[in-house]
């Protein structure tokens, strides 16, 4: 089973391939979700307070509130 985080890092090469492919006039909705797919992704990486391997939610939650505030 895929973490939260792994399935983050899936979707950022799967939007960057799709804006590579996409034709000009659909890229700015594919780049704003890569933009807030990134952001999670950096949330999460930042949170990681690792139990078994995975990013434990709680630390995850409490990293992406604290982000938010600096934003």
């Amino acid at each position: 089973m895929l973490s939260r985080l792994d399935d983050l890092k899936n979707l950022r090469e799967v939007l960057i391939a799709s804006i590579d492919e996409a034709d000009a006039d659909k890229r700015a909705p594919l780049a704003n979700q890569l933009r807030a797919t990134l952001a999670e992704i950096e949330d999460l990486e930042g949170a990681q307070h690792v139990v078994g391997g995975n990013v434990s939610p709680i630390a995850a939650a409490i990293a992406a509130r604290e982000a938010r505030k600096k934003a």
